[in-house]
């Protein structure tokens, strides 16, 4: 790789200035309105240009960026690798292994030796940030952790043992989700029974409305001749038929969480009293993840690694990655100086005819994109060592003293003989805006006989900024975007073994990727417990603490509870009536109390209507709703 890199200077502020009067920079400066609220939202538009646009995610990171987010992680993942960093040979044989590892690839695919370095120095940074108490330590990008020893051994079997009561049902009674060929097994699940509004009454008696744009604090839906163009809320992102509930836990100052609704939606606080305090430690446990992940993403830190250029000007960079921005002028000028150096950036596919302008020989090395691509060697640029960009990534946020709304599913994964691989799920985030959830936690609490599995991640960003429509040839080479491609890139991925935890932000979408028995003469098995949390820095949503349950079966089991206690006025009554009563309430459709088939019924109608947001947004944001079991 040349250094010659080290010689190249920027565009100077004279040049800009010059370009800008004559109206080259039309769309240079695209200035990002960040949110106003706390944390981002999938459903929420990331920014707005100065054109009244919106876009639906941050600016796109470099390749090379995320490069070497890819190498940091593929070391980050050996054991023992905050020990190895400590040997100066390890580290140099980690080097050369990156640089042979690149062989065969076009140089402009390659991480160059300041780019290594920056990664190789950055190691102990990752080693400072991790909680050696509770074994968190940052993942594959941003804001996503995990940790292999969060949950005590003595806590994991508590929960596999009281969860085995869920599961320990007649086959009529099991609740293997809809669309999962009898693979995945609801234990507990939030689109059962989920809040109805206009039907489902909080304690006051009163039937919940559903939000609008407006009452979210969102403003007013735009009227104008675009319709929702350039509205900041993704259609049909809010429902005005259905949400899931969740419940309430107040964290102490030292991190224990305690739950204060009266119970867990689908969860019976009597019939599966042993669960409850298992998941009040769970949910404990998961705070100093959570509060790792929103302390990243709480709108108070610079972009970690980009290059910011600010009115136009080149801003000292913070981050791994210098973008620069090269005129024509200085393409064409220096061509001989800088052979190669510099890529087609503003004007793309017009170079030639501006070689030709300027009567200059267009190279014949350069005859071709992918021989053009081949020679920009020092295109983007790096520091040559860590600079503290991870650090300054993070402005802590405490969830202590905070009462948590946490939606909690438990659902495993059975594999058999028959059926012996998981094909994987699909590409989402959790739940639609109603339910506003900020950041998702997952146990993985017990396995058997399965393959490896991987969670993988990506994000929705926006076009990539300061090019031109036409800049087709840059953008490929820089972030590895297309003509009409989606604007989305990968983040990685994670192994999702038994034991471990993970926590990430609800902005990037994820999947399960398939897995299958090792031995396929004997079934085998993935389980986990999942948490939902609510964006704590906005009002309470509807959750069990204001909505009493909705489930007919449980109000049929405290009236039988009831009429064995002498002292209460059920037991006055006779077995038939009771049974008249509890056939009232299953088969009453638009009563307090959901039977268990309307209740079924009317999940696969909140499913429904999911989809039709997903199908509605998917060719924009390319994310998918579909209900994934992790």
């Amino acid at each position: 790789m040349s250094d010659s890199e080290d010689d190249y200077q920027p565009i100077s502020p004279e040049s800009i200035k010059e370009m800008k009067a004559r109206g080259y920079l039309s769309e240079w400066h695209r200035p990002v309105e960040k949110p106003t609220w706390t944390f981002p939202s999938p459903f929420v538009a990331y920014a707005a240009l100065d054109n009244e646009e919106v876009v639906w995610g941050p600016p796109p990171r470099t390749l090379a960026e995320l490069r070497m987010y890819a190498l940091s992680w593929a070391i980050r993942s050996k054991p023992q690798w905050r020990s190895k960093i400590e040997d100066t040979a390890i580290l140099e044989k980690w080097r050369a292994e990156a640089v042979d590892q690149q062989q065969g690839l076009l140089k402009y695919k390659k991480l160059n030796k300041h780019m290594i370095n920056y990664v190789l120095t950055e190691l102990p940074a990752y080693a400072a940030l991790a909680d050696n108490e509770h074994g968190i330590e940052a993942g594959p990008f941003d804001a996503i952790w995990y940790s292999d020893s969060l949950i005590p051994d003595e806590l994991t079997t508590g929960l596999r043992k009281a969860a085995l009561k869920l599961e320990d049902v007649p086959d009529a009674e099991k609740d293997w989700h809809p669309g999962s060929n009898g693979l995945v097994l609801d234990l507990v699940h939030p689109s059962l029974y989920p809040l109805l509004y206009d039907r489902t009454r909080a304690l006051d008696g009163i039937a919940v409305k559903a939000p609008t744009q407006q009452s979210m604090g969102f403003g007013e839906p735009p009227s104008n001749s675009y319709g929702d163009q350039y509205n900041n809320i993704a259609d049909n992102c809010i429902s005005a038929q259905y949400s899931w509930l969740p419940s309430d836990f107040a964290i102490s100052s030292d991190g224990h969480a305690r739950l204060i609704s009266p119970y867990i939606n689908n969860l019976h606080p009597e019939l599966h009293r042993e669960l409850y305090p298992l998941i009040e430690q769970i949910v404990g446990a998961f705070v100093p993840m959570f509060e790792r992940v929103l302390s990243q993403i709480n709108g108070e830190d610079r972009d970690l690694l980009r290059f910011e250029q600010e009115n136009g000007l080149e801003a000292p960079g913070n981050g791994r990655i210098q973008t620069q921005l090269v005129t024509i002028s200085r393409f064409v000028g220096q061509a001989n100086l800088f052979y190669g150096l510099a890529p087609p950036c503003i004007w793309a596919e017009q170079s030639r005819s501006i070689w030709a302008g300027q009567r200059l020989r267009w190279p014949e090395e350069f005859s071709t994109d992918e021989a053009l691509c081949d020679a920009i060697q020092s295109f983007p640029r790096a520091h040559k060592k860590y600079n503290g960009a991870l650090e300054r990534s993070i402005s802590p946020y405490s969830l202590r003293g905070k009462t948590l709304q946490c939606i909690v599913k438990l659902a495993n994964i059975h594999l058999t003989p028959d059926k012996p691989s998981y094909d994987g799920g699909s590409w989402h985030v959790e739940g639609m805006l109603n339910e506003r959830i900020v950041a998702s936690g997952i146990y993985y609490y017990d396995e058997d006989n399965i393959s490896e599995s991987r969670l993988a991640f990506r994000a929705t960003t926006s076009s990539p900024p300061y090019h031109h429509q036409d800049d087709v040839l840059c953008s490929e080479i820089l972030y590895g975007m297309f003509r009409n491609s989606h604007c989305v890139q990968d983040l990685g991925s994670i192994e999702t073994k038994s034991g471990r935890a993970l926590a990430w932000p609800n902005i990037y979408q994820h999947r399960v990727a398939p897995f299958s028995l090792k031995d396929t003469s004997r079934p085998g098995h993935r389980k986990i417990l999942a948490i939902f949390l609510v964006d704590p820095s906005i009002p309470p949503i509807p959750s069990a603490t204001t909505i009493p349950p909705q489930q007919a079966d449980w109000a049929a089991y405290a009236m039988e509870q009831a009429r064995e206690d002498e002292k209460s006025l059920f037991s006055k009554l006779p077995v038939e009536l009771i049974h008249a009563i509890r056939q009232h309430m299953e088969a009453d459709c638009l009563g307090r109390y959901l039977g268990r088939k309307e209740a079924e019924e009317i999940r696969l109608q909140l499913m429904a209507e999911r989809t039709v947001f997903v199908k509605g947004r998917e060719k924009e944001l390319s994310m998918s709703f579909n209900m994934c079991e992790h």
